[in-house]
């Protein structure tokens, strides 16, 4: 499954313009706390995408043509675990593929339980006495 960030509009026009020569596919980094992975599409300026295919473990879930400007969108995974393929050229003929695999992250440890704050220039104090009377 796929969604579509705010910037990738019906009929994929795009609202920001990249000034860089080449295209650019950035996927998320690292591990994933949960099944969705953050990617960023920018074509060269004045270049635009002739087509962009985004696969899922091997399983294609977008193609897109005519990508002008920036795009942004979300791809689910079935688990925290597995591949998200790019493939994209432009139309002069730039093309570009990037691949990543995913893993869960690691657990985060649990906090340690607060300890008693004590001053080791300060003797404990002592209870005594009670239950006479």
């Amino acid at each position: 499954m796929i969604a579509l960030g705010a910037t990738l509009g019906v009929g994929a026009t795009a609202l920001a313009q990249s000034g860089d020569d080449r295209l650019s596919i950035d996927m998320q980094d690292g591990c994933l706390n949960r099944s969705r992975v953050v990617l960023r599409i920018t074509p060269p300026s004045g270049d635009p995408i002739s087509t962009l295919t985004v696969y899922a473990n091997g399983r294609e879930q977008l193609e897109l043509s005519g990508l002008t400007g920036e795009a942004r969108m979300t791809v689910r995974l079935t688990s925290q675990r597995g591949r998200v393929t790019v493939n994209g050229e432009t139309v002069s003929g730039d093309v570009v593929e990037r691949s990543r695999d995913y893993r869960p992250c690691a657990p985060t440890p649990p906090r340690p339980a607060p300890q008693r704050n004590t001053r080791p220039d300060e003797p404990e104090q002592t209870l005594s006495g009670g239950g006479e009377g």
